[in-house]
């Protein structure tokens, strides 16, 4: 096949894979006062062709709800709204919102009114979190000028209330403000949704939404946190874990074909149901090959990659192997494995059924755990 066109149908296999998880779930974008929503009016097509329910809330300043006819007259499903920041929903309008999601039009509720612009943000975000109360939201989106979270200017890509509360602690700045993140932290443990600290501009909501690389800053509660073996269900979320460390060469390549006929060999770290990390366990007679380490970027750095490790040195010890080993081509790898107890050693004395398929011109380092 040309590698070109490959890679076009694995990226549109990883798009409709999520577009499949997310079909007729309900989101919450609340923009901040200086974004325009014309930065995201493609982004809301695709997840209105995608099927995802969504509801927006933005600043009204005037003119909106004239430039949504006119989006609307291009054939934008935008349903526009108005209220005031301290509105109080009564049952009729929150039934008339469901309708319109339901019906796959998307609510543009425009916020006016308020003089005060230094509550502007603190106003939209009780207004947000008011609304997102009333219906079963999977995620609440709050799109800014920012990247997302940063704690002493460092970036945060995902984080639990618990990790939180000890950034708010620990630290002694956050971009968002203290009192507001307090706020989101406090929203998310009350209500359970998802929230998500997002930049406000063109394909950041689908990078966010309808890829394995993410964007912005996730706040979710981590449990339940599951390691367990891969099941045939699982062979898609393998796939696309796979695909950027291929990609990059740090991984050889594996077919689905190959990765569903082995799938129990690889063990998958769960979170909230979703596969965020995977590797493989290959059994070699007296040796085993601990292999394919992948993690979703954004829940990188958290131990994930060291908890399968140890579950996997764990299970090779039951089954009374002589040693694991391990190889890579990566630096960062090598010391995570050389961390673990594995020592480096001479390829040529690693197994025949392994060297047998192995390319042996792969500039990679081998690593070895005695088990016996």
């Amino acid at each position: 096949m040309d590698p070109v066109l490959e890679v076009q149908m694995l990226n549109a296999l990883e798009f409709f894979h999520y577009s499949s998880r997310f079909r007729e779930h309900l989101f919450i974008l609340s923009l901040d006062a200086e974004l325009k929503l014309e930065n995201i009016v493609t982004d809301l097509r695709v997840l209105n062709a995608a099927q995802v329910r969504c509801i927006v809330i933005t600043r009204d300043k005037g003119d909106l709800e004239q430039n949504v006819k006119l989006w609307n007259s291009r054939g934008y499903p935008f349903r526009f709204k108005s209220f005031g920041f301290d509105h109080i929903f009564e049952q009729k309008e929150v039934e008339d919102l469901t309708g319109q999601f339901e019906s796959g039009n998307i609510p543009v509720i425009g916020l006016a009114g308020l003089k005060q612009a230094t509550r502007v943000q603190e106003k939209t975000d009780q207004f947000t979190i008011n609304l997102a109360s009333y219906f079963k939201v999977d995620k609440v989106f709050f799109l800014s000028m920012s990247d997302g979270l940063c704690i002493d200017e460092r970036f945060v890509s995902h984080l639990t209330p618990h990790e939180a509360g000890n950034y708010l602690r620990e630290s002694d700045s956050v971009n968002l403000g203290q009192e507001r993140f307090e706020f989101l932290i406090q929203s998310n443990l009350e209500y359970g949704f998802e929230i998500v600290l997002l930049k406000g501009e063109g394909g950041c909501l689908f990078q966010e939404i309808f890829t394995h690389r993410g964007k912005g800053t996730l706040l979710t509660n981590d449990y339940p946190n599951v390691i367990r073996r891969g099941k045939v269900s699982d062979v898609m979320d393998i796939t696309l874990l796979l695909k950027p460390y291929i990609s990059s060469g740090a991984i050889l390549p594996v077919s689905e074909d190959s990765i569903a006929a082995e799938v129990e060999a690889y063990y998958v770290y769960t979170v909230n149901n979703s596969v965020v990390a995977i590797a493989k366990l290959t059994d070699h007679g007296s040796a085993v090959e601990l292999a394919k380490f992948c993690t979703l970027p954004r829940y990188q750095g958290k131990g994930r990659a060291r908890e399968l490790a140890e579950r996997m040195i764990a299970t090779a010890k039951q089954a009374n192997k002589d040693y694991m080993f391990a190889l890579s081509i990566e630096p960062k790898m090598a010391d995570f494995f050389e961390s673990l107890g594995f020592k480096e050693c001479d390829r040529a004395i690693l197994p025949d059924s392994w060297q047998a398929n192995y390319d042996m011109s792969r500039p990679s380092k081998a690593f070895q755990l005695l088990i016996k």
